[in-house]
């Protein structure tokens, strides 16, 4: 099962093109991830300085356009936060937001925006007590996720370029230090794995250790359920797609050579 991430808990949030008619006239957009409801479908934005009208183009995973808004806002001054809210099938998910704010002279800024990541559902590999060698029994968990990994670069990857993440986990048996570096070794050789097994997009990987427990319990608890990995989907451009604890957690993100 594909489950596809429509919150911002892990949202990559990119800025891929950004155009204005004239530097000194420049309309400055700002926005953050707190401030984009994909359940709700609201995108909220500041600009700047005054503008006249916004114009939201809505694009899905399949690359197909969901929907076209437009908004006025020729009485909201500069810096105030404005609104502008789409509409979408119950069963799309959001690639991209097209955003192309003008103002009363004419001048504009457009910029593109891909709030979209997939998080891949699966079975966890099953390592060996301070071991991160992949078994040759637990090898099948791993090709059924390429699978489904293939399944979604197929439907998705000729609109927007690609990257996976994986993230390892570890419980809270041992040093805090020595599951930091099991976890990034563990991930090490899941991204591995898929690269050798025919994965040709950029894989970046990354060891949590115990610091995003699935599961919260005390140290030294020996909790199958925290003994995990997570491969995220999401843009290749930008920040991973991840905040929240991860962030907090601050792993060093890695490239697969």
């Amino acid at each position: 099962m594909l489950q596809f991430s429509a919150v911002p808990r892990i949202l990559a949030l990119v800025v891929l093109c950004i155009s204005a008619t004239a530097a000194a006239q420049a309309i400055r957009v700002g926005y953050d991830v707190d401030h984009l409801d994909l359940d709700k479908h609201v995108l909220q934005f500041t600009v700047s300085r005054p503008i006249a009208t916004a114009e939201l183009v809505v694009i899905g995973d399949d690359g197909k356009q969901l929907d076209t808004e437009t908004g006025t806002y020729d009485q909201d001054p500069a810096g105030k936060w404005l609104a502008i809210a789409w509409k979408q099938p119950a069963t799309t998910t959001v690639l991209k937001l097209q955003l192309h704010v003008v103002a009363a002279d004419g001048r504009g800024t457009r910029l593109e925006l891909v709030p979209w990541s997939v998080t891949v559902e699966h079975v966890d590999v099953n390592f060996a007590t301070n071991s991160a060698a992949i078994e040759r029994d637990e090898a099948n968990k791993l090709d059924a996720s390429l699978d489904k990994i293939g399944d979604i670069v197929k439907r998705s990857g000729k609109y927007l370029p690609m990257q996976l993440y994986v993230a390892g986990h570890t419980d809270t048996v041992g040093p805090s230090a020595k599951n930091r570096h099991l976890s990034l070794e563990r991930a090490h050789a899941i991204a591995a794995y898929f690269r050798k097994h025919g994965l040709a997009l950029p894989i970046a990987y990354a060891g949590f250790g115990e610091d995003v427990l699935k599961v919260k319990t005390a140290d030294e608890t020996d909790e199958p359920a925290n003994r995990r990995a997570d491969y995220v989907l999401g843009p290749a451009a930008g920040a991973p797609p991840f905040k929240g604890a991860y962030l907090a957690a601050h792993a060093d993100w890695k490239q697969l050579r």
